[in-house]
């Protein structure tokens, strides 16, 4: 309004007052310029201030949501892990599917068994189900290990797979749920160390994407199932598939990998991985970094064990992906950055790790060796091409 008020003035001056009219009128221009000079200045602190604000705000949701995301995890766990008054009311996948709903905020979810006899995941009972959209079902919805629905395709991978109906580049929904009407959705397999037991679904309307947080949070309830000694265990009877819940035990039926995985064939001739302070072990597809045991899924391992059988060499993002994924299971576009990012963060928990993996602008990924006692050997194996090297 200042501004306005100025810049009026200076213009009616102009238009009554002739040039060289006298002081009076170099007065009166003068005050309208002050008023024009003072209205941009507080304009600007009033934007800078404005600006401020909304970053504050900004970290503030940020916080928030953090904070929000990381209670939905913790009480997601409570779920995994109920009284003992409640004994095994719900069954150890109903208990899962709603950490599931919990931990992500999504409306519905459904776990899937494998059943290695038939090589098929097997949806659980009706129990899995969300209360607010039942998924409509015409007799048991069973996936093909080897086939090309988002739940095999996450087991052979080893991570989520992100499915949507807005994105035109991710992959599609399973039918069942797509009748059903959800738009978005992440699945993600469930593991009993280096095994594959079952996927869980998690589903909903929204049209906004799966996040990453998302993911992660689902993933963290699942990796509690899968390490927590505490946490149920689904065990199986392979003629039926069914399940049924043993809580604190060993399960009755052993989980099987999923068959004719070319994960599992690659893992079964690859050969170690051995330098100083830096040791990759195929049997177990575990790292051992600066003495420390760390435990990979099987893309991870596969990404980590293709990097470092060229150490110091750039590797293409097509080498990785043909190294990592099955050639009749494309991954989603953006699936190689997501599992750098993952490998990245694990080898972060050592001092070694934080630049085991280098990005190579234009060429790729590389993996540099943990820098030996020896500062001649340590840039000889660190050197070369480094000005084109980031982070």
């Amino acid at each position: 309004m200042t501004i306005a008020i100025g810049a009026a003035l200076v213009l009616v001056l102009t238009l009554i007052y002739p040039a060289g009219a006298g002081g009076v009128n170099w007065l009166l221009a003068a005050v309208a310029l002050g008023l024009l000079f003072g209205g941009v200045t507080a304009h600007a602190a009033l934007s800078a201030i404005v600006r401020n604000t909304q970053l504050e705000v900004r970290a503030l949701e940020l916080r928030l949501s953090v904070e929000a995301s990381a209670s939905r995890v913790l009480a997601g766990i409570k779920l995994m892990t109920p009284a003992e008054s409640q004994g095994e009311s719900l069954g150890a996948n109903a208990r899962l599917a709603a950490a599931a709903r919990m931990a992500t905020g999504y409306t519905s979810s459904i776990v899937f068994n494998l059943r290695d006899a038939h090589g098929v995941f097997v949806p659980s009972d009706r129990s899995n189900w969300s209360h607010e959209g039942q998924l409509a079902r015409s007799g048991d919805e069973l996936e093909r290990a080897d086939g090309h629905t988002p739940g095999a395709i996450a087991a052979r991978q080893g991570s989520a797979v992100v499915m949507s109906l807005t994105e035109a580049h991710s992959v599609d929904l399973p039918e069942w749920a797509e009748q059903a009407g959800f738009v978005q959705g992440i699945v993600t397999p469930i593991a009993r160390g280096l095994d594959t037991s079952g996927i869980v679904y998690v589903f909903n309307k929204s049209a906004v994407l799966p996040t990453l947080n998302e993911i992660e949070q689902l993933e963290l309830i699942v990796s509690f199932v899968s390490n927590f000694s505490g946490a149920p265990r689904m065990a199986g009877n392979g003629r039926t598939g069914r399940t049924s819940a043993v809580v604190g035990s060993v399960p009755t039926a052993r989980p099987f990998r999923v068959p004719e995985s070319r994960s599992e064939r690659r893992t079964i001739v690859m050969t170690g991985i051995s330098m100083p302070g830096f040791a990759l072990n195929p049997e177990l597809e575990r790292m051992e970094l600066d003495g420390i045991s760390l435990s990979l899924s099987p893309t991870e391992f596969l990404l980590l064990h293709a990097l470092a059988s060229s150490p110091g060499r750039p590797v293409s993002p097509g080498e990785l992906v043909n190294a990592c994924w099955a050639g009749d299971s494309r991954p989603a576009d953006n699936a190689l950055d997501v599992a750098i990012f993952r490998l990245r963060r694990k080898l972060h928990k050592t001092a070694s790790g934080k630049g085991l993996i280098k990005t190579v602008r234009g060429s790729g990924y590389m993996f540099v060796p943990p820098a030996p006692d020896d500062p001649v050997l340590s840039g000889e194996l660190a050197g070369g091409g480094l000005a084109d090297i980031a982070n």
